[in-house]
């Protein structure tokens, strides 16, 4: 009963110390929130100034292309027809001032009726079988004649000159279905129009923004020639920022009637490597940021992905310190609440075994008794295995303590509980019910021979000399009544009564043993067996003078 009376308090200590845990992992994690939120919001403002520098950088751009194809434009429109060398010079010098431009282009629209016309100029700038012609992206960009219809809008004019660009003379932009859309929406006004981006000849992805001119004339200096338009072709990477934060990643694609285009204009990724643990745990800021007053519309997406180096360590080591402390008070706390805890669990064991057991001996007393032969006295009413029971009483033990003093009297008593209990069974119970009064409660023994060899080893054990202070040795010997359940009864008191009426007569028959058995027949073959004898040992004092010597005999039993 004491050890579930324990159990049961450490099993309430639980909760509690379940709480106080819980409690100081919410309060960390709060506390490393804190401190994670105030990082990234000065990482997120530091991020949205950045990216809207970038896209400012950016419309600078933007702004500047739409105005270098107004002042191509107004050029070719000025001078009406101006000479190839004229036009030349004019790109060089822009181009110069520009190095984002990659070329300036001149398309023209021809009716049928001119294209043999525009044709002949054609093959005595690029060389002969130039011709009005087209290519697909699909074949490798093979060069094809392009069929008979109302109108070409071949390129007259690329500026500079290459090997590779010289070749593109002639290619009719309404045969090129990512040209011709830019194309059809130049020519039904008079604003600037962008295309999707594109592979060049030479590699790299680029995008054309064009725009219709005011005047008809020719450049290649062919009659009946309808529309001129003047042409920008940009790199995309040209379009990259210059300064660029290397731990934020950008994207920057052209914006369509459908959203934004594939293949982005550019795609660059952050200079520093990020971790996985990085991306699982930590958080990535993401601006999309659109600009569409200018003839190239666009969506800049800049995104960061926050890094453990990012977190200021001034704080951390804050949180840290904090979150440590509060641990280090919680497990003071803990510990001391412990040791109340097992303080007030000792005290009320040592209640519950003083309420329970006998002061003098450590015995179980009789209420402890009494609980025992009730349990036993189920488990023979439901399973129908019996048991016995001993009622012990000292011969004599008045005379102890009225010789020798209650000191005497009460260190016999302890040492005889102790031989009576390391004389039976560990499943057995000694119990002291009075002065020196002692009863045994014997589960699974169900008749008296079966009792008698543990009665013979408890009366034995009883009348081993007691040797105390002062050199006295005190021989006593016991009484012992049986009663065994269900022959003698069942209940507590009815036990006891039958087994004390027993003892006393055997006590008055002069044996000590149980009745019938061959321990009495012994005792009753020698009616003056010893009761009570105090031996006086001699005890030298200095000098080797004997005090006190010979041996007295107290008292007999008769």
């Amino acid at each position: 009963m004491d050890g579930e009376q324990g159990s049961q308090l450490r099993r309430g200590d639980n909760p509690l110390y379940a709480v106080l845990l819980l409690a100081w992992v919410l309060f960390s994690v709060s506390l490393f929130a804190l401190v994670l939120r105030g990082t990234w919001e000065e990482i997120r403002t530091e991020f949205q100034a950045d990216a809207e520098a970038d896209i400012e950088l950016l419309r600078d751009r933007l702004r500047t292309n739409d105005a270098l194809l107004s002042g191509f434009a107004a050029f070719l429109d000025v001078l009406g027809a101006p000479a190839r060398e004229q036009i030349a010079g004019y790109a060089s010098r822009l181009l110069g001032e520009h190095p984002h431009i990659y070329m300036l282009e001149v398309v023209e629209k021809v009716p049928a009726h001119a294209r043999n016309d525009f044709e002949r100029a054609l093959a005595a700038q690029a060389g002969p079988g130039a011709r009005i012609g087209t290519f697909t992206y699909q074949d490798g960009r093979r060069w094809q004649p392009v069929g008979e219809k109302a109108a070409y809008f071949p390129i007259s004019f690329r500026w500079p000159e290459t090997p590779e660009s010289l070749p593109v003379l002639g290619l009719d932009l309404d045969s090129v279905p990512h040209l011709r859309e830019a194309l059809l929406r130049a020519e039904a006004g008079h604003g600037a129009v962008s295309t999707r981006p594109f592979a060049l000849i030479e590699g790299p992805l680029a995008y054309v923004v064009m725009r219709r001119t005011d005047t008809v004339r020719s450049v290649m200096r062919v009659p009946g020639a309808e529309q001129r338009y003047a042409l920008l072709v940009v790199k995309a990477d040209s379009m990259v920022p210059g300064r660029r934060n290397p731990r934020t990643a950008h994207v920057l694609r052209m914006l369509g009637e459908t959203g934004p285009q594939d293949p982005p204009l550019y795609a660059v990724l952050a200079a520093q490597p990020i971790g996985a643990l990085e991306r699982r745990l930590l958080p990535k800021f993401t601006l999309n940021v659109e600009d569409v007053s200018t003839s190239q519309p666009v969506r800049l997406t800049v995104t960061r992905q926050l890094r453990f180096r990012d977190i200021r360590s001034e704080p951390l080591l804050l949180a840290i310190g904090l979150a440590l402390s509060t641990l280090a008070v919680l497990v003071l706390y803990l510990r001391r609440h412990r040791a109340a805890v097992a303080r007030e669990r000792e005290s009320l064991d040592r209640a519950t075994h003083s309420a329970l057991h006998d002061p003098l001996t450590g015995l179980p007393n009789r209420r402890l008794f009494y609980d025992r032969v009730g349990h036993a006295s189920a488990h023979w009413r439901r399973t129908g295995e019996g048991f016995a029971l001993f009622f012990v009483d000292l011969d004599r033990f008045k005379e102890v303590n009225d010789g020798h003093g209650h000191d005497v009297g009460d260190a016999v008593l302890g040492t005889v509980a102790g031989r009576m209990r390391d004389s039976v069974r560990e499943t057995d119970t000694v119990a002291r019910i009075a002065g020196d009064e002692f009863v045994v409660l014997l589960p699974g023994v169900t008749d008296l021979a079966t009792a008698e060899p543990i009665a013979a080893k408890l009366l034995g054990a009883v009348a081993q000399p007691v040797e105390l202070r002062d050199g006295i040795v005190v021989e006593i010997t016991a009484s012992l009544g049986v009663s065994v359940c269900p022959e003698h009864g069942s209940e507590p008191e009815e036990l006891i009564r039958h087994a004390d009426a027993a003892m006393y007569g055997e006590k008055r028959a002069g044996r000590t043993a149980p009745e019938g058995t061959a321990m009495a027949a012994e005792e009753h073959a020698d009616p003056r067996a010893p009761r009570l004898r105090v031996v006086r040992k001699f005890v030298r004092g200095q000098g080797g003078a004997v005090i006190g010597g010979g041996r007295k005999k107290a008292s007999r039993g008769v």
